[in-house]
């Protein structure tokens, strides 16, 4: 029989290595969270620093000596106890069959409990581990540990290091790539099931240095021990584990990836298997389940609040490692946010710590994830997503989001490319995705689109707007590409300027001596990036120098400025700072008052926060937001309650009805201005601002992208109100679309509105902020203090909408609670008649709690009652319980923004005169707008008869219904059906077009 060659021998003991490390870093951190005797405790953890620092070695170093393999192993195995184990054979064995049965039995008790575990720990490992015998022990390992280390030191080839280079900082791993690319292949080949409905899979990764990993939550198994941060020789065996969000058309559920070190050693081409008659790494973990759908994966972890599912990556492919505690709690309920939108909305929060952390993690990014599926030539700051947590912090933690293709022949696709890339993962992946067609594409001129790209963001980070924006600003038109990238050419005339042309380039606004400078400047420089031959570069020469010539400049950039941030543990750092804090490290109190002195004059400097809502989307109505005012800032963000605007409590019977001696339960009245608390008022205000941006979205895809080229009639909408102020800004851009005026109320002055209340100015601008191209025709129907509108006076203008205006819909945000008032029968009348019309009529619901029931009108037959709720779908506190005999229809109606009086506002603290505003009359505003949107987009879409049929009432709140619901199983939350649009998965407009058309006209049939 032939005896191994020595080769063959190396390879079995480091196989044997490798596990043996692994094996004990398991049970370092079992021992470590179980262990009831501290100095046990204590050389566990040592253990499992020492296990680390030998994995890495193994993975790292070119060649191990044998010798020094097989004098570790021996140590090893003096560890294992050497009688009364009934899984070993009765006969004296060696110490490296001690340790593979250790390996083999430690692998097939994780599916156990820890008390089990450590019951095979207390067993197996020395019962008589004597102080003695662990100094020696560790003393051993520390000495063939520096062995290794001389080893390595003599092997790692010398780089160049400018004078930018940051002081004591090795170069990063160039090998995260090949795990990231198998856990992308190991998705695909998870999405095929047996499940009636397509999945739409979509995947979020975490994005950093790989330099050091987060810090996991102390005592929640299954995760590594938290001394692997002490590792400080070399921090590539630190990008093992991978932290993305995984979703099935919904909600977004925590992952964390490890990949395995027996994978690291020799990894295969992504997809492949072990060939038969190789040792199989996997086949030790003979009890690891194999993830087989990811569908039942992520319907499993929604069962799972405030933990993470832990998988593993081996041989391409997932097995399980069980559930641990999150310790990054997500809010579900808001949509991340992209870092274009946080250009436009969040722009004051870029400080220039942000910058420069956000301008080297991205870099990081591009150098790790380049010629993977995970980083398209088309990604920008729109696929960068930021979370926000359950405490209502954005933490400094980019996400690249991507869509899972589906599986099948895009699965062979995503594999051919990475084989196309060859082995090494260099550029030509990138260069792949060039048709060969399009070699006279002006991208074509560069070999690697991922790093136009990056400049791109570099320059968008620095000057903290959007690329296209930054053109327009240098007067700039931009190349439309067919996916939305950036091209070369744009790139470089934005960044350079054209001397001829007279175009000056934003490189001329950056110092000469920043560094950012210097990396875009590399990597816009196309001959940078090939060869001699102009050929792409080989792995080895192109991640090295993107490293060299892009990332260690910026490292140095925010070393030089910052030296207090640790780059070996910037990851960690970067997701302990509060994104929307400044920057500020994010901490587990409550928000501070708003209110506050210090917060005062922080807005008094800065300009708002809030986002632009149509006015710079459509030209039709204007290319600026009234809002954005250098110091429109401090009382945007203010709590309503703190701002100097009247209130209406005394006049209007609020929800406090106690507050008003004389409340009279036959008046009518308007039913806003039920503010919260400070601190509650903004964090509301801050959601408010996240959900309408979801509902701008639906609108800019759904009409704005289609209304160019139609020639259907716009809707038109009636207001009767207080009237409106048309002096404030938020309507100069507007007046277009102000067709009707008439004074009701005063009849002397029939062309004259003027709003001495607020209610009519901040109604009417919410109305057009929900339906920008709408025609608004008001109404005025009551005037200052919140006087109580006349039923004759509102008969008559429903009348002139019907008859004259010929309006679409007529939005009503008043109401009286009973039907005894002087005037019913003629308004009901009037009501009845324009229903017959076809027109439609929102009323609000009141704002007595559970105190009373809806009000009249909206209790009326003929008319649509809107209730009101938070962002999330709960009903408010002051909106009327909902009645068991009728559809309940609501929407968000609490801290609400829109435009108030300029004669009712301090210019000089609120010089946008905004005001933030709760009610069931802001819901019926946001609810009249939105059935604006719908009636649009029938008419747009779908044939005439059916938009036609929309017009009427029970079509109306049927549509609305639909909108509303979650699912096949849904169930109205407190008895609310709660109305809200977004490009969710789950949310009807979050659909495909086709299926949208087919939903509401199978509704508008029957």
């Amino acid at each position: 029989m032939n005896q191994p060659t020595p080769s063959k021998a190396r390879n079995q003991d480091g196989d044997l290595f490798l596990e043996t490390f692994e094996t004990l870093l398991d049970i370092a951190k079992v021992a470590q969270d179980n262990e009831t005797n501290e100095d046990l405790k204590a050389f566990y953890i040592h253990l499992g620093c020492h296990s680390i620092i030998f994995r890495d070695h193994a993975i790292f170093t070119p060649q191990l000596d044998d010798e020094q393999i097989r004098q570790i192993l021996e140590h090893l195995g003096s560890l294992i106890a050497e009688s009364d184990l009934p899984e070993l054979p009765t006969h004296p064995v060696s110490q490296l069959f001690r340790l593979r049965a250790l390996n083999l039995h430690w692998g097939e008790i994780q599916k156990y409990n820890d008390e089990y575990r450590m019951n095979f720990i207390r067993r197996w490992m020395r019962p008589t581990l004597s102080g003695e015998f662990r100094a020696e022990l560790e003393k051993s390992l520390e000495n063939c540990g520096d062995i290794l280390d001389t080893q390595q030191s003599n092997n790692v080839p010398r780089r160049h290091v400018d004078c930018l280079a940051s002081p004591n900082l090795n170069e990063p791993s160039y090998a995260v790539w090949k795990p990231a690319q198998s856990i992308f292949d190991a998705l695909l080949d998870c999405q095929t099931c047996t499940c009636p409905d397509r999945h739409d899979f979509g995947a979020k990764l975490s994005l950093g240095t790989y330099r050091s990993p987060p810090n996991l939550p102390a005592r929640n198994p299954p995760r590594y021990i938290n001394s692997r941060a002490l590792h400080t020789h070399s921090d590539d065996g630190d990008s093992l584990d991978f932290d993305m969000f995984l979703s099935m058309e919904h909600d977004w559920h925590e992952v964390r990836i490890k990949t395995m070190i027996e994978k690291l050693v020799q990894w295969a081409v992504a997809g492949e298997k072990a060939q038969a008659g190789q040792p199989s790494q996997g086949k030790k973990r003979q009890n690891a389940i194999k993830v087989e759908k990811l569908c039942l994966e992520i319907a499993e972890a929604e069962k799972k609040r405030l933990q993470r599912r832990v998988l593993k990556l081996t041989e391409g492919q997932l097995f399980k490692l069980g559930f641990e505690r999150s310790n990054f709690c997500v809010d579900n309920k808001m949509e991340p946010i992209s870092l274009s939108q946080c250009f436009e909305e969040r722009y004051q929060f870029f400080t220039e710590k942000v910058k420069r952390i956000l301008s080297l993690v991205l870099s990081c990014a591009v150098l790790h994830l380049h010629g993977t599926s995970w980083l398209q030539p088309s990604w920008g700051s729109s696929s960068i997503k930021f979370f926000q947590t359950t405490r209502f912090k954005t933490p400094l933690r980019p996400f690249i989001q991507i869509q899972l293709p589906e599986s099948g022949a895009t699965v062979e696709a995503s594999r051919l490319n990475l084989v196309i890339n060859d082995t090494e993962g260099h550029c030509s992946s990138q260069s792949s995705d060039l048709d060969a067609n399009d070699l006279d594409d002006l991208e074509s001129h560069h070999r690697c689109p991922t790093l136009v790209a990056l400049a791109v963001t570099l320059m968008e980070i620095y000057f903290v707007m959007p690329f296209k924006k930054l053109a327009q600003n240098h007067q700039i038109e931009l190349i439309e590409e067919p996916d939305g990238r950036v091209s070369l050419a744009d790139a470089l005339l934005v960044f350079y300027g054209d001397v001829e042309d007279k175009i000056e380039g934003c490189r001329s606004q950056i110092p000469e001596d920043c560094p950012l400078l210097t990396a875009i400047e590399k990597c816009l420089d196309s001959e940078l990036w090939e060869d001699e031959d102009g050929n792409a570069l080989d792995s080895q020469t192109m991640r090295p120098r993107i490293y060299q010539e892009v990332v260690r400049p910026l490292e140095a950039h925010l070393n030089h400025g910052f030296s207090q941030i640790p780059l070996e543990g910037l990851d960690k750092y970067a997701q302990d700072l509060d994104f929307g804090n400044w920057g500020q490290l994010a901490s587990n109190e409550c928000l501070e008052s708003w209110s506050s002195p210090r917060h005062m004059e922080e807005y008094s400097q800065a300009p708002s926060p809030s986002h632009e809502p149509f006015w710079r989307k459509y030209p039709r109505i204007g290319n600026h937001s009234p809002f954005q005012t250098p110091t429109s800032g401090f009382l945007e963000r203010m709590p309503a309650s703190s701002q100097q605007i009247p209130s209406f409590h005394a006049t209007t019977g609020s929800a406090y009805p106690m507050m008003s001696f004389n409340f009279d339960h036959r008046a009518s009245q308007f039913f806003d201005d039920e503010t919260a608390e400070a601190e509650s008022s903004c964090i509301t205000a801050n959601r408010y601002r996240a959900w309408m941006v979801n509902y701008e979205n639906v609108y800019e895809k759904f009409i704005t992208n289609y209304g160019a080229c139609s020639s259907q009639p716009a809707v038109k909408i009636a207001i009767l109100d207080t009237g409106i102020d048309r002096d404030n800004l938020a309507f100069e851009p507007r007046e277009d679309n102000i067709k009707g005026r008439f004074n009701l109320y005063n009849e002397a002055f029939k062309r004259q509105v003027p709003d001495q209340n607020g209610h009519g100015t901040f109604n009417a601008s919410l109305i057009l902020d929900y339906a920008p191209d709408a025609e608004l025709y008001v109404a005025k129907v009551a005037d200052k203090e919140n006087a109580r509108p006349s039923a004759y006076v509102v008969k008559k203008a429903i009348d002139l909408a019907v008859q004259e205006w010929k309006v679409d819909i007529i939005c009503m945000s008043f109401g009286w609670p009973t039907r005894n008032f002087d005037g019913y029968d003629e308004l009901e009348a009037a009501i009845y008649n324009a229903n017959s019309k076809g027109v439609l009529m929102f009323a609000a619901a009141s704002n007595n709690g559970g105190r009373q029931g809806r009000a009249y009108p909206a209790r009326s037959s003929s008319v649509i009652c809107i209730h009101s709720t938070d962002t999330y779908g709960v009903a408010s506190a002051f909106s009327p319980t909902a009645s068991p005999d009728d559809m309940n229809l609501a929407t968000v109606g609490e801290s609400i923004k829109s435009a108030w009086p300029l004669s009712l506002c301090d210019q000089e603290l609120n010089p946008a005169c905004v005001a933030h505003k709760s009610g069931t009359s802001y819901a019926t505003a946001i609810a009249a707008g939105i059935g604006a949107f719908l009636l649009q987009y029938a008419r747009l879409h779908l044939p005439p008869k059916k938009a036609v049929a929309l017009k009427r009432r029970d079509r109306m709140m049927a549509v609305l219904k639909r909108v509303a619901e979650r699912g096949q199983s849904y169930n109205p939350r407190g008895g609310y059906y709660y109305i809200e649009l977004s490009l969710n998965p789950d949310n009807l407009f979050g659909k495909d077009k086709a299926y949208i058309d087919l939903v509401l006209e199978d509704i508008l049939t029957n």
